[in-house]
């Protein structure tokens, strides 16, 4: 019986083999590569982490009920690689996100921004009297000093709100110039000296609750509108070759908000003179105050500057609020085009750290030199090269005039020109990207009016009032905004999310990536390097079974399967030894 079953056995496998030879290609070792990677296939389904897969080979599945799982994880599948591709793709294209960091930021940690006091009236009619004097008593023309005075109004038109064209006047004012200085002058130095002065201008001021001498506070110092009186402007020195040791020796000089509350805060009594007005760039007396980042340059365009109005027999309250943004610094290893903002050691301007308003400057001034070859006088010139640039003329104010509106409408990096290809009229400034650490100031004002005579305030106590005006910037809340700018996911972050998306797909883990590789080791030693481990155990186990097969078959008796303590019993029992062995 036992011959036979073996007959059998091996009449199947025989029958297996012939099968194998003609279902698979004759050529032995494509047959053998085939088959070792079918039986690692089927053994990975098998023992896999992942228990769906076992359906697929299990023998005592119909071909129907195969069919029909393969067609269930085709679809499982392909939903997750679909929302896998979704949320890397998310990440790839928007891997920045801006979040509030926190919304009770302490207010005393910010700096206190850069105020610029400038006078409505732009040229002193006092300082403008003094200089057509000058020129009328240098013999340099037969002109009389009130026809002077009228030509000297025209260097107004420098000014970026006019840059007016009056071709005549213009090429007069630039010959009598010319003449005056015998030769090359320096319209810098000319526009500073008819400015309205800060010694005269301010008369009390008071920093955190302290009264201040106003010119230890103050500098004469260049902005968008000329020359004007600032205080906490931090940038190094105007028309100078940039040194970073000043530069640096600077910022440990910068005013932080000390407490909260108007005595806190700045105030300043201004006198306005009226009788001085000569050249007004507004129809209106008082001053305009520009509020900005103590490390920019002011320019409207920016973004960054806030402007505020006040006139004579006033009391001008600016309450400000900050919103502090700042990036971590994993952001900085993304590209620029993806996070948006630019480091302050980065990329150099000509204010040798990068801010966004010398960006977008240093875009106007190249392309005023560009269409126009000079550039204008308030704009500042730091490094050798800039001081090299010529500053414009009356003779360059039709050029300037013809381009004006084309320097107040800045595209920064967001617009590209293959929006607008043709919009010469607009500035594109394409390299310009704000900031990745910065803070943003913004405004209420209120005001009140005052009577003349003695105003009853610790300000202006024993002080006659007759149109001055006085101005207060203060912060009052404790808390400001913290903004941050971080990676949406980090690495651990987006490997839990896709984990997440494959685990409740698939029951996909470490532990399937450890079996997959597992097995193609054991595919790889098969197919390269002869028999694996596992291979050899199955062969192993079939000598054994084998062996175990080959043994001699005989007859066991019922009392050979006893113990013998249960032999000496029957021995002792029955008083002898059995003569017959029954079979069992």
């Amino acid at each position: 019986m036992w011959i036979k079953k073996n007959q059998i056995i091996h009449r199947k496998n025989v029958a297996t083999q012939v099968w194998s030879t003609k279902g698979f290609p004759k050529s032995p070792t494509k047959y053998r590569s085939c088959k070792v990677i079918l039986k690692y296939l089927k053994l990975y389904c098998q023992y896999s982490s992942l228990n769906s897969l076992k359906y697929l080979v299990d023998s005592n599945k119909t071909w129907f009920e195969r069919i029909l799982w393969v067609i269930i994880h085709c679809v499982i599948i392909s939903g997750l690689i679909f929302l896998v591709y979704i949320s890397y793709k998310e990440f790839v294209t928007s891997p920045i996100l801006t979040s509030m960091d926190s919304d009770s930021y302490s207010t005393v940690k910010i700096d206190f921004p850069a105020i610029a006091i400038c006078p409505i009236n732009r040229i002193s009619r006092q300082s403008a009297t003094e200089l057509a004097t000058d020129i009328f008593h240098a013999n340099v023309t037969n002109k009389s000093i009130r026809e002077i005075m009228y030509l000297l109004q025209q260097l107004g038109n420098h000014y970026s709100s006019n840059f007016a064209i009056d071709e005549k006047n213009n090429s007069e004012l630039d010959q009598l110039l010319v003449d005056y200085y015998k030769g090359f002058y320096d319209i810098t130095d000319t526009m500073k000296n008819l400015s309205p002065q800060c010694l005269t201008m301010l008369l009390r001021c008071k920093l955190h609750g302290t009264y201040r001498n106003c010119s230890q506070l103050f500098e004469f110092r260049k902005t968008q509108d000329g020359f004007c009186c600032t205080f906490n402007y931090v940038r190094e020195r105007d028309d100078i070759p940039t040194m970073r040791e000043v530069f640096e020796a600077k910022q440990s000089n910068v005013h932080k908000i000390d407490e909260l509350g108007i005595e806190h805060g700045l105030s300043v009594v201004m006198e306005p003179f009226l009788d001085d007005y000569f050249y007004p760039i507004m129809p209106v007396t008082g001053w305009k105050i520009i509020i900005f980042h103590p490390y920019d340059f002011p320019d409207v365009c920016s973004g960054g500057v806030t402007e505020v109005l006040v006139i004579p027999c006033t009391e001008t309250y600016v309450d400000m609020s900050a919103t502090s943004f700042f990036s971590t610094d994993i952001i900085e290893t993304f590209p620029i085009n993806q996070r948006n903002c630019i480091f302050a050691e980065e990329i150099l301007t000509s204010g040798k750290t990068y801010t966004y308003s010398d960006c977008i400057v240093d875009c106007k001034i190249n392309d005023m030199l560009e269409l126009c070859k000079c550039r204008p006088f308030f704009f500042p010139s730091r490094g050798e090269k800039e001081n090299m640039q010529r500053i414009c003329t009356n003779k360059d104010l039709p050029c300037l005039s013809k381009h004006k509106s084309k320097w107040w409408t800045v595209f920064p990096h967001e617009n590209k020109e293959e929006i607008m290809p043709n919009s010469e009229w607009a500035l594109h400034c394409h390299n310009c990207y704000p900031a990745c650490d910065d803070t943003g100031y913004d405004v209420r004002s209120s005001m009140s009016y005052m009577s003349t005579g003695e105003h009853r305030t610790e300000l202006l106590m024993n002080y006659n009032v007759t149109d001055q005006g006085v101005l207060h910037v203060f912060f009052s809340k404790y808390g400001t905004i913290r903004l941050k700018q971080d990676v949406i996911y980090y690495w651990y972050e987006l490997l839990s999310d896709i984990g997440g998306i494959c685990g409740v797909f698939i029951g996909f883990s470490f532990i399937t990536i450890v079996e997959l590789l597992y097995f193609l080791v054991l595919i790889f030693l098969d197919l390269f390097c002869g028999k694996s481990s596992l291979q050899e155990g199955d062969e192993n186990h079939e000598k054994e079974s084998k062996s175990s097969h080959n043994q001699t078959i005989q007859t066991i008796y019922w009392n050979e399967l006893l113990p013998r303590s249960w032999q000496s019993v029957t021995f002792f029992n029955n008083g002898q030894f059995p003569n017959n062995r029954t079979a069992y």
